[in-house]
């Protein structure tokens, strides 16, 4: 029995090896910028051959859906982030795992959310990484939001996931030259003034 598992398992060991090879590799790649990366670049920073890439994955398409997979699951901590503390506490940690996040697989959320118009996997896989982020910002700041009714803290839900997006990071980042410093700082300053005046016009009643 063991003489014909053994190569059985041996192939299987290879062909996951090549896989996560080749799933590293357009990971690489996206985040250096080559959007969207060649098989023969995925191929030769991968160490496989065209046709195995071929093999392992039904295209391109498919590769990057397995591709936001791993990174779903690699960068699955900067999400669930424990967030204690006063406020302000929670607005640093918040916004440094935001930005971490950004800093090192901003290009392959891009590229997901780009694919995800016209590749029905990468539309599912964007809807499921949204509702995580915005699961983030209800955890960061669940106090301020359970003294607000209903409608109001959907709103300001709404509205601190667009601020700290990354949209908003992408903007600040290259159309104004901010660093990660100045941003973290804006929009840290931005997230306690939305916060407290949202909070001030929800309690007076004129939300």
């Amino acid at each position: 029995m063991g003489d014909i598992d053994t190569p059985v398992d041996g192939r299987r060991a290879r062909r996951e090896r090549g896989r996560r090879a080749v799933i590293d590799a357009m990971f690489e790649l996206l985040q250096e910028g080559k959007v969207p990366p060649g098989a023969d670049a995925i191929a030769e920073r991968s160490g496989v051959s065209v046709a195995s890439v071929f093999r392992y994955f039904d295209g391109i398409d498919d590769l990057l859906v397995q591709t936001f997979a791993r990174f779903q699951e690699r960068f699955e901590p900067l999400v669930d982030a424990h967030f204690e503390g006063d406020r302000t506490e929670r607005i640093g940690r918040y916004v440094d795992a935001r930005l971490d996040l950004y800093e090192q697989a901003g290009m392959l959320m891009t590229v997901g959310r780009l694919r995800s118009l016209e590749h029905q996997p990468m539309v599912e896989a964007s809807a499921r990484w949204r509702a995580r982020l915005t699961d983030q910002v209800r955890a960061a700041f669940a106090p301020e939001f359970a003294a607000l009714r209903s409608e109001s803290a959907n709103e300001l839900v709404a509205l601190l996931d667009a601020l700290t997006s990354l949209e908003s990071w992408g903007v600040m980042r290259r159309s104004h030259s901010r660093t990660r410093s100045q941003i973290g700082t804006a929009w840290s300053r931005g997230l306690a003034t939305l916060i407290d005046e949202w909070t001030t016009n929800d309690t007076r009643g004129h939300r």
